[in-house]
């Protein structure tokens, strides 16, 4: 049955998984934590985020360790791009020179039906998604900060790959990695108006001790349903960036490291 996994791959290496759609549809889900990696200080220690402040040599070598623990054991690359909270999606085709693992390219979704060619979005708090059409073999990585989120881009994500691919609702699947919850996500009520001015529904936020917390999560997968998809095609791993020092967060911390969304077609 399709699901999240904590996997512990190596002491304190471990990766969530989806061991379902691998084994069934050659689909590697993978979201990673902070730990296992190769950065010190502020970004220790599996930063997968070039422009962090953190040595590119570290990140560099973070992404290859993630790789390999894949199955990638050759030289490859985790292909990524300039995520600017915006609602762009960036396609890359047979077409596409792919020439370096950083693209010099501002999106937050990047989408391939290519096979061994792992995409990746990254977050310390952010929403990160990742989808597939299990049918036509599309996987798509999707950063979903509050901005990217307020622009609607998993519902566009959906709509693009029904208008491009021919995607139908019962073959798409979406998974949502590690990210800052509603327990902790406060916010003033400006930011709820922009939410409430917005969406339809209006579910997604509460008044605690005269405070709003926003519960991001929750947008982006009613965006996901209203586009189509059925709750039961819709898998959380449950977990709280802010929460979970095992994770990096923004707003826990400020300056520290990226934590990783892979998708990749095997």
């Amino acid at each position: 049955m399709f699901g999240i996994e904590k996997v512990l791959v190596e002491n304190n290496f471990a990766v969530y998984l989806s061991g379902y759609l691998k084994e069934k549809y050659g689909i590697v889900f993978c979201f990673t934590d902070r730990n296992g990696g190769f950065s010190g200080d502020k970004f220790e220690s599996l930063n997968a985020g070039y422009h962090t402040g953190d040595s590119s040599m570290n990140v560099k070598k973070n992404r290859t360790k993630i790789l390999k623990k894949l199955g990638f054991n050759e030289t490859g690359k985790l292909y990524s791009v300039k995520q600017v909270h915006g609602s762009r999606i960036l396609n890359i085709g047979k077409d596409f020179n792919l020439n370096r693992d950083d693209i010099r390219k501002e999106a937050d979704c990047l989408l391939t039906g290519l096979r061994y060619v792992p995409i990746m979005v990254m977050g310390a708090d952010c929403n990160l998604i990742l989808i597939t059409d299990i049918k036509k073999k599309i996987v798509a990585a999707v950063h979903a900060g509050w901005k990217g989120t307020l622009q609607k881009i998993a519902a566009k994500v959906i709509f693009y790959m029904k208008d491009k691919f021919g995607s139908r609702n019962k073959d798409i699947i979406a998974a949502f990695g590690p990210s800052i919850r509603k327990c902790c996500y406060r916010v003033d009520s400006s930011m709820i108006k922009k939410f409430t001015d917005r969406f339809s529904f209006n579910n997604f936020y509460e008044l605690r001790d005269n405070s709003f917390y926003l519960d991001l999560v929750k947008v982006n997968r009613m965006q996901l349903e209203e586009a189509g998809i059925g709750k039961n095609n819709i898998y959380d791993c449950m977990e709280c960036t802010f929460c979970n020092h095992n994770f990096y967060s923004y707003r826990r911390s400020g300056i520290t490291g990226r934590q990783a969304a892979v998708a990749v077609i095997l």
